[in-house]
């Protein structure tokens, strides 16, 4: 190590009186916020904020939509594809379903923070007939 670095601790004092902190503290240097200083009561209602607005991830969103498009099916023949993130008008995640040979059937939309699936008992029904149909029409064991 011929060229070592050198790292100083910088030392900045405060004047703000931390003894009851009823609102959050924006401390800063030079003009720009630089930290928040905040009470407890504060910090759990900002984790409460944080755990509402939190996003679904696409795995969490593939797997909601599967549970309310295939419900108890096994070995139905229809697949799930990769989700798809659609920010507006309503951040949510497209997650298309296709049959066997690749024809997209339908689009089932997650929403990001809620998982609620946009898919009803009716368009689950009118799905699963449909994909019954193309498999009966395509299968040559009869």
């Amino acid at each position: 190590m011929d060229n070592p670095n050198q790292v100083k601790e910088a030392r900045a004092s405060y004047s703000t009186p931390v003894a009851d902190i009823s609102h959050p503290i924006i401390l800063e240097r030079d003009g720009q916020p630089v930290a928040v200083l905040m009470g407890i009561e504060e910090y759990e209602r900002y984790q409460a904020l944080l755990g509402e607005h939190q996003r679904v991830s696409a795995l969490e969103a593939r797997r909601a939509a599967d549970r309310a498009v295939f419900g108890d099916l096994v070995g139905c023949a229809l697949s799930s594809g990769d989700p798809a993130w659609d920010p507006a008008p309503e951040p949510h995640w497209c997650v298309p379903y296709r049959s066997f040979d690749g024809a997209l059937l339908a689009v089932v939309e997650v929403d990001a923070r809620t998982r609620t699936v946009s898919l009803t008992d009716e368009e689950r029904t009118a799905l699963l007939d449909q994909v019954e149909r193309l498999v009966t029409a395509n299968d040559v064991s009869a």
